[in-house]
């Protein structure tokens, strides 16, 4: 988790930017808002969007899918991913644990910590999600320096536990292949 020494947000107002990292019973600001910062230490900018958890709550660096709802109050939720073609599913990484149905900002875009799988992946591999997957895989094999459809972040470091590891979110849709 970021402090908030170092995040400064661009363009919107946010009651503090600790909001970030804050997740409540009753819904703040409004579901798909979407805020950016720019840590002033990395001179990096970073996308969170305001969304409705999972009925079973969010497991803090786990890659999860943004979908729409119908619901009044649940317009924005997230989802586990599932096999989904083209335009495929916007890929989003709760920075801190979410109770059930609470509401919160997850990060969509920008340097984050996210789960990956136990498998060898190094800097600069393209990564994955997959279906009902719980963590992020390399796109192909370790060493997968070509973006495809399914890529949506790039690997920050070297490995092969599956434990939270430092990536890149692209902050588009990307297509979520059943393995």
């Amino acid at each position: 988790m970021a402090n908030s020494t170092t995040l400064t947000v661009i363009g919107e107002s946010l009651g503090s930017v600790q909001d970030l990292f804050a997740p409540v019973s009753t819904a703040a600001y409004k579901l798909g808002k979407v805020v950016t910062v720019e840590d002033s230490t990395t001179k990096t900018q970073k996308k969170f969007m305001y969304v409705k958890s999972l009925s079973a709550g969010m497991t803090a660096y786990q890659p999860y899918a943004i979908t729409f709802g119908s619901t009044s109050g649940a317009e924005v939720i997230t989802i586990v991913p599932f096999t989904l073609a083209a335009p495929g599913l916007m890929v989003c990484v709760p920075q801190v644990a979410f109770t059930a149905s609470y509401y919160g900002f997850v990060q969509i875009m920008g340097d984050c910590s996210a789960l990956m799988t136990s498998e060898t992946y190094a800097v600069g591999d393209y990564l994955r999600i997959i279906n009902s997957g719980t963590y992020m895989k390399v796109d192909g094999t370790s060493g997968s320096t070509s973006q495809t459809v399914n890529s949506c972040g790039i690997c920050k470091t070297a490995g092969s536990t599956a434990v939270a590891q430092a990536i890149y979110l692209f902050g588009e849709t990307a297509v979520v292949p059943a393995s």
